[in-house]
């Protein structure tokens, strides 16, 4: 009587069928962590596009503001922030200063933006063509005699 070979899984066959199970829960989970890595990459890049005031110990750099097309709330935001940047790198205020804004308005093709330091009683008014700044300073006021 011959004997009919049985395919029997042997312990080579159970260990790669184990190892290959291992190896999709890895992928899956290092496909997950790189998902939210990617995630994160782009909502940080999405970041950078909005209008701000970055503040080191030793300078002050205005980001998305590059043109008033870049973001919804730039042409609004910017003259701001380049102006409280002026204010700050010519040394007229601290370098930790907080503005209020009262004035900001576009007069004969300029745009102004004043307002005061917060704190110091320090009014200030720069003038801008587009986002190019004109002038900065602050306002004396004058003494009534």
């Amino acid at each position: 009587m011959a004997r009919t070979p049985r395919l029997r899984l042997g312990c080579t066959a159970k260990a790669l069928w184990v190892a290959l199970r291992m190896l999709s829960l890895r992928m899956a989970i290092v496909a997950g962590i790189a998902g939210i890595c990617f995630w994160g990459l782009f909502q940080l890049l999405d970041n950078l596009r909005e209008p701000g005031l970055l503040r080191t110990d030793k300078a002050v750099a205005v980001k998305g503001c590059s043109s008033t097309d870049d973001h919804k709330d730039a042409a609004r935001l910017c003259p701001q922030y380049i102006c409280e940047k002026a204010l700050i790198d010519r040394k007229l205020v601290a370098l930790d200063a907080q503005f209020s804004i009262t004035r900001d308005e576009i007069v004969d093709a300029e745009h102004v933006v004043g307002g005061a330091v917060t704190g110091t009683g320090q009014s200030f008014e720069c003038t801008l063509s587009g986002l190019k700044l004109l002038e900065a300073d602050l306002i004396r006021e004058v003494a009534v005699q």
